[in-house]
C-alpha cells in the first residue's frame, strides 16, 4: 500500500511504476474505478454524503487485491487511506511539503476550505505511516523510490528512503 492525501502525486507516479516494473506486479489507483466526475456507481465517492458507504468502498478494494494476490501475482495499490481504514499489507507514504501540496490542489481548482482539509489529511497519514518517499521529485525518481522499498520489503531490508533521496 502507497498512501498519500491528496496532491501527493499518487496518480501521477502510476504510469511510472507500470513503466518500471512491467509484469511484476499489478498496480492500481484507488481512484481508478471512479468516472471522470469521482463518482463509482453515481454517487461520488468523496462527498462528504458518500460516508456512509466508503467502508464498502475499500472492502471492495479489499477484495480486488485478494483476487489477484490468490494468483501470485503482487499487487500495489495507491490509496488516500489509513492503514486502519484498509488493515492489509505493508504501507508507505509519498508525501511532499504543504506548500507543494497548496500549489498543485489550488491548480486543480479546489476550493481553500478542501485544501485544508487535505493538508490536514497529510499531517494525520504523516502520524500513522512515518515512513516516506518524496512526491515533490520527479513521478520517475518517486516511483524507483517505491519500488526500492518494495525490494528491500521483500527481502526484509530496512530501507532509509528518506535519507538516500535528500543526498
Amino acid at each position: 500500500m502507497v498512501t498519500g492525501a491528496p496532491g501527493a502525486g499518487k496518480t501521477t507516479v502510476v504510469p511510472e511504476l507500470v513503466r518500471l516494473s512491467p509484469g511484476n506486479m499489478v498496480v492500481m489507483d484507488m481512484d481508478e474505478l471512479l468516472d471522470d466526475h469521482g463518482r463509482l456507481l453515481g454517487i461520488n465517492i468523496a462527498s462528504p454524503t458518500a460516508a456512509p458507504i466508503w467502508p464498502a468502498y475499500n472492502a471492495l478494494w479489499l477484495r480486488i487485491t485478494e483476487l489477484i494476490r490468490r494468483s501470485g501475482i503482487p499487487v500495489l495499490l495507491l490509496s488516500p487511506l489509513l492503514p486502519a481504514e484498509l488493515p492489509e499489507g505493508r504501507w508507505l507514504h509519498l508525501d511532499c511539503s504543504d506548500a507543494v501540496r497548496r500549489k498543485r490542489l489550488a491548480g486543480r481548482g479546489w476550493p481553500e476550505a478542501q485544501i485544508e482539509e487535505a493538508l490536514a489529511d497529510a499531517a494525520e497519514i504523516r502520524k500513522h505511516v512515518p515512513r516516506s518517499v518524496r512526491g515533490d521529485v520527479s513521478p520517475e525518481r518517486s516511483a524507483r523510490s517505491i519500488l526500492d522499498w518494495i525490494r528491500g520489503e521483500r527481502f526484509g531490508k530496512t530501507l532509509s528512503l528518506w535519507g538516500r533521496l535528500r543526498s
